[in-house]
This record gives C-alpha cells, sequence and structure tokens, in this order.
C-alpha cells in the first residue's frame, strides 16, 4: 500500500502543478484581455492546451494508481482512503493538506476560467453591438410589405465617441 501511496502522492502534486500553471496562463489571458492585446490573448490560448493535456494524463494515471490500490476494495474518493490510512497524525494531516491544497486550487481555476469567459462574452457582445451600428446603411431598408425597417438608435458607445 505505502508504494501506492508514494506513487499517488507525487501524481497529486504533479496535478497541483499543472493547476498552478493553468492558474498562471488564465491569469495571463486575462491580462492579454485587458490590454486589448489580441496576439498575445491568442498564444496565451493555445499555451494552454499542452497543460491541460498533460492534466488529463495525469488524471488517467491517477486512476490506474487507484485500481491498484487493492482493486476489490478501493476507496472511491481520497476522503475514504484517507480515513483507511494507520493512525499516524502525521501522515493523515499530509494527504488532508494535500487534498485542501487540490481542491482549492481546481475550485479557483474553475471560477476564473467561468468569471474570464463571461468578461469575454460580455466584451464580444458589446463589441458586435458597436460593429452592427457601424454597417447600418445610409438610406432606409424596406421590408416585403414595402414599409420602411425602423431606424436603430446609435449604440451607447457610438454615441460617447462622437
Amino acid at each position: 500500500m505505502n508504494s501506492y501511496l508514494t506513487e499517488l502522492t507525487g501524481v497529486l502534486n504533479q496535478e497541483i502543478a499543472v493547476g498552478e500553471e493553468l492558474s498562471r496562463n488564465l491569469d495571463a489571458q486575462r491580462r492579454a484581455l485587458v490590454a486589448w492585446d489580441v496576439v498575445t490573448l491568442l498564444l496565451e490560448i493555445e499555451a494552454r492546451e499542452p497543460w491541460l493535456r498533460r492534466l488529463g494524463q495525469l488524471e488517467e494515471k491517477r486512476v490506474a494508481v487507484l485500481k491498484q490500490f487493492e482493486p476489490a476494495v478501493a476507496p472511491a474518493t481520497l476522503r475514504e482512503m484517507i480515513a483507511q490510512l494507520p493512525a499516524d497524525q502525521a501522515e493523515r494531516e499530509r494527504w488532508r493538506d494535500l487534498q485542501e491544497r487540490g481542491r482549492a486550487l481546481f475550485s479557483r481555476i474553475h471560477g476564473e476560467e467561468r468569471d474570464l469567459n463571461a468578461l469575454m462574452e460580455n466584451l464580444a457582445s458589446h463589441i458586435n453591438e458597436a460593429l452592427g451600428f457601424l454597417a447600418r446603411p445610409a438610406v432606409p431598408l424596406y421590408r416585403e410589405t414595402g414599409a420602411a425597417d425602423a431606424q436603430r438608435p446609435s449604440a451607447a458607445l457610438i454615441q460617447r465617441q462622437a
């Protein structure tokens, strides 16, 4: 059991290290977005892909290690595995710390990704609205009925720029 725990510790530590890289990447994406640096943003999005692949590989390795961990009675969760550890408090505390670090990191990354995606969608919406008004024809367009379409007011972003 001890060799499996050592291997699992290594895998979990590697997952946390990859998570920290993903967190730094999200920060870089956010900075590029705020600076309107599309080239850097695209490079950061591209740089994220290998980290996501690596995280998937580590997850597969973690599952494989857990399957080796007495397969017939393998614990379903890390919490159950920690509960099965010998009464050595130092070992349990080390595992609980590892579990909490991983949970906190990946929960934070999930929230940051959600916030960054919402920011990008919000910016895209404003840009599309502004560009839509710029492309409005100078003469009225007519519907199938022959009636002129109502002219839309200028976007607030364009009105402020005028």
